[in-house]
C-alpha cells in the first residue's frame, strides 16, 4: 500500500490520515494485510492480490460476499464483514482493490493447530449457520471449480520444464490425481441437490479468537451456495488435522456427532460425496497454486510452492482417509447405506 492509496481510504473513513504508512500483518495466503490507525480508531485493511483481474463480476462477488457475512452478522453468527463505505464495501484506488474492516483484538489459531475445544465451537456455528438458510437472490445455483484433466497434466508438464522443486511428486501421483478429478465431478449432481448459503472456506485461518476463546468468522469471499454435508465434513477434516501428519480421526467423528446432536441430519446419500466434493476443492486449490509458483513475484511464489507440498499430501490422505471415515461415520452416527 503507497501514500497515494492510504489517502484514499482514509478520506472514504472521513478520517486525517495518519504520518506512518500501516503495518503489514501476516498470516493469510491470499491477500496482504494492513493493521491501519487513525483518528485513535483501528483498522484491518486487506489489500486483494494483485493478479485478481478487478473485472465488474469479481467487484459484484465481493460486494455480494460482504453483504452475505453482514447478513449473518444480524442472525447473531460473530460474522466480520468489511465496512461499507459510501454504499459500498470495496475502495478502489491505483488499479487495486481494499476492504477496511473493524480491527478485532484475537488472533487465529495456527494452521497446523488441533484443539477439540475450538474444533468442536466450529461444528456447533455451522449447526447454527445451516437452517437459516438464507435467502440471496443473486445466487441461482452451487457453482464448482472444474479443471479439465488436459489442463491438470499440461501444468503439471510446465512444473517439470520449470524444474521446480516438486515436480516428481506431481508427476508421480499424475494418475491419482486425475482420477480423483473424475470422480469429484461425477459427484457434482450429487452434492448439487442439497444446499445453504454458508462461509465456504472455515478453516483455521478463518477463524480468530479472542482471549475467552469465543470466536470471530472472517474472510467471506467464499461464500455461496453449497451442499451441508460438504461443508461439515470439509470443516471436520481441517479442524482435526487434515492438513498435518498428525491427523485425528476421534476429534473428525466428535465434529459430525456435535453437528448432528444439533438436530441436523447428515444426508447418508451426500457423505460418499462430500468427501469427494472435498478432494475437488483441493484440486482447484492445487491449480491455483502450481500457477502461483510460476509467478515471477517471489512472494508469491515461495508460497505457491509452499502451497502444492502440502495440498499434494492432504490429497493422498484424504483419499487414503475415505473408506475408514465413512465407516467410522455410518458406525458412529447410526447412518445407514
Amino acid at each position: 500500500m503507497n501514500r497515494s492509496q492510504l489517502e484514499t481510504i482514509c478520506k472514504k473513513l472521513k478520517m486525517n490520515q495518519p504520518f506512518d504508512l500501516p503495518q503489514r500483518v501476516y498470516g493469510g495466503l491470499l491477500h496482504k494485510m494492513w493493521y491501519l490507525k487513525c483518528n485513535g480508531s483501528q483498522f484491518a485493511v486487506k489489500q486483494l492480490n494483485s493478479s485478481i483481474q478487478l473485472t465488474e463480476e469479481v467487484k459484484s462477488q465481493y460486494e455480494l460476499t460482504e453483504q452475505i457475512a453482514f447478513q449473518f452478522s444480524q442472525r447473531t453468527i460473530p460474522a466480520v464483514h468489511a465496512l461499507k463505505l459510501e454504499n459500498n464495501y470495496l475502495i478502489l484506488s491505483e488499479d487495486e482493490a481494499f476492504l477496511v474492516y473493524p480491527w478485532i483484538t484475537a488472533k487465529a489459531l495456527d494452521k497446523d493447530a488441533i484443539s477439540e475445544m475450538h474444533a468442536l465451537k466450529i461444528a456447533t456455528l455451522l449447526a447454527e449457520i445451516h437452517p437459516i438458510n438464507l435467502n440471496v437472490p443473486q445466487l441461482s445455483a452451487q457453482e464448482f471449480d472444474i479443471h479439465p484433466n488436459e489442463k491438470i497434466s499440461v501444468l503439471i508438464d510446465q512444473s517439470a520444464s520449470k524444474n521446480l522443486v516438486f515436480k516428481e511428486q506431481l508427476k508421480s501421483n499424475q494418475r491419482v490425481i486425475i482420477e480423483l478429478n473424475d470422480i469429484y465431478q461425477k459427484t457434482i449432481p450429487i452434492l448439487q441437490s442439497s444446499s445453504v448459503v454458508s462461509h465456504g472456506d472455515l478453516d483455521q485461518k478463518n477463524v480468530l479468537w479472542d482471549k475467552n476463546d469465543t470466536p470471530f468468522l472472517i474472510d467471506w469471499e467464499s461464500a455461496r451456495k453449497l451442499n451441508p454435508t460438504y461443508e461439515i465434513v470439509n470443516c471436520a477434516l481441517d479442524w482435526s488435522g487434515i492438513t498435518t501428519p498428525l491427523f485425528n480421526k476421534t476429534l473428525f467423528i466428535k465434529m459430525l456427532n456435535t453437528y448432528a446432536s444439533s438436530g441436523i441430519t447428515i444426508n447418508q446419500d451426500h457423505l460418499e460425496a462430500a468427501f469427494y466434493g472435498v478432494l475437488g476443492n483441493w484440486i482447484n486449490w492445487l491449480v491455483y497454486n502450481i500457477n502461483r509458483s510460476f509467478s515471477s513475484d517471489k512472494e508469491q511464489q515461495g508460497i505457491g510452492i509452499e502451497q502444492v507440498l502440502q495440498v499434494l499430501s492432504t490429497i493422498i490422505q484424504v483419499k487414503a482417509s475415505i473408506p475408514e471415515l465413512i465407516q467410522l461415520v455410518t458406525h458412529e452416527l447410526g447412518i445407514t447405506f
